[in-house]
């Protein structure tokens, strides 16, 4: 049996735990009993319902699974559950990054249609939604847990 890698599981369990309370916050700005609430690059809120409701449900699911599986993430179920709680995260933050750019390709109320150069990349300033904050961890995780995984070691 292979000797588990403690700082690997405390990372994992991190961010599982992260994830789920912004998907939880999520929920409740949703719910109406906040407006909108911003932690440093980090904004939850906005207009759309799929994306509040349902990708927040995702993201909590996923930050579960990363949870449920960081303890025994050696073994072959708990490598699942992480794996399957990082694809989810991964799902949703990189539907919002897709967001991000389509909504920043028309100018808008102006007279052209398209925006400029530098107004396409202006409008990727922070403030992020929360999943894609999550991405680059739940992607380095995943990434560690196959190079992992391949190589038999932690």
């Amino acid at each position: 049996m292979e000797a588990p890698c403690r700082g690997a599981e405390l990372v994992t369990a991190a961010v599982g735990l992260a994830a789920v309370a912004c998907g939880a916050a999520n929920i409740l700005v949703w719910a109406g009993l906040y407006d909108g609430i911003e932690i440093g690059i980090m904004a939850i809120g906005g207009p759309d319902f799929f994306r509040w409701v349902w990708g927040s449900l995702v993201v909590v699911f996923g930050g579960v699974m990363m949870l449920a599986g960081a303890r025994q993430m050696h073994a072959v179920p708990g490598y699942g559950k992480v794996l399957l709680g990082v694809a989810m995260i991964g799902i949703i933050g990189g539907t919002d990054i897709f967001a991000l750019i389509c909504e920043n390709i028309p100018a808008g109320e102006g007279a052209q249609f398209f925006n400029s150069a530098t107004g396409f990349i202006g409008a990727f300033a922070p403030p992020y939604p929360p999943a894609v904050v999550l991405l680059p961890f739940a992607l380095v995780i995943g990434c560690a847990l196959y190079a992992g995984r391949a190589d038999d070691g932690c």
